[in-house]
């Protein structure tokens, strides 16, 4: 009788937040700024951390299911984005998936100090889409730094340390700007959505109907990526920087 009741909470919490995706608002101001004043942050008390996703990758599926990296941004992530976005100096996504260790692999990294990185870990520990897809074994575990301690407090910590030092340290900055511009994306198609829901889903079949949606939106996505990315993203950057030149030192699949 219990475990039925929490099933059915399970169903109804994610029913009703896939319906609210359904008219969601574009993102505010704030997810596409630095909102911290930079010049009061002292950088002992500042540091980079870590969420990471291991997403389940069956060996007879050719690819893994890049949709889920959707639902977790928006369903997972983006909550926790709209409270506390004003606390966090930089914030990124980081998506992977190679069949050696760590596998398919979704992870949201963020610059902030110690106390509100504990709140935003166990707010994303808490999320109850996350019970459900692990429930449905879309998730199979999740990783987030230790706030014992301030480990990655360099600004530059995530980026390739193969970089020139003047890229490591203004990397975040620019993916954090295409992280959220990626975000807003799934946003809005999320909106357009006229896929009706299914209410009389419960736990786990619930999970993989809301996960069906972002497959959709992920379909668009890449349709949108494939067509206008050429002049809407590679032209408009050569021309912040001047239509300079760029060697490709070789074939590059972006």
């Amino acid at each position: 009788m219990i475990r039925a009741l929490i099933r059915f909470s399970l169903a109804a919490i994610i029913l009703l937040f896939a319906t609210a995706c359904s008219t969601i608002k574009p993102l505010p101001v704030p997810y596409y700024s630095v909102p911290v004043d930079k010049n009061a942050v002292h950088k002992e008390e500042m540091s980079w951390w870590a969420y990471r996703y291991s997403i389940t990758w069956p060996e007879e599926d050719e690819r893994p299911n890049f949709a889920v990296d959707l639902m977790l941004a928006h369903a997972g992530v983006k909550p926790v984005l709209e409270k506390y976005s004003e606390k966090l100096l930089w914030w990124r996504f980081h998506r992977r998936a190679t069949r050696e260790t760590p596998g398919h692999q979704f992870s949201f990294l963020f610059y902030t100090d110690r106390e509100t990185a504990t709140e935003i870990i166990s707010n994303l520990d808490d999320n109850v889409l996350l019970v459900a897809a692990k429930e449905a074994r879309i998730i199979e575990k999740t990783v987030s730094s230790s706030t014992d301690e301030l480990s990655k407090p360099d600004v530059e910590a995530y980026s390739d340390p193969s970089w020139s030092p003047e890229i490591q340290k203004t990397w975040p900055s620019f993916i954090m700007g295409a992280s959220a511009f990626w975000l807003a994306l799934i946003d809005e198609i999320k909106a357009e959505q006229t896929m009706p829901h299914a209410s009389n889903a419960e736990g786990v079949d619930a999970v993989k109907n809301l996960l069906e949606e972002y497959r959709q939106v992920d379909d668009k996505i890449a349709e949108i990526w494939q067509d206008e990315s050429q002049h809407v993203l590679f032209h408009h950057l050569s021309a912040v920087f001047g239509y300079k030149p760029m060697r490709l030192r070789k074939e590059v699949i972006f």
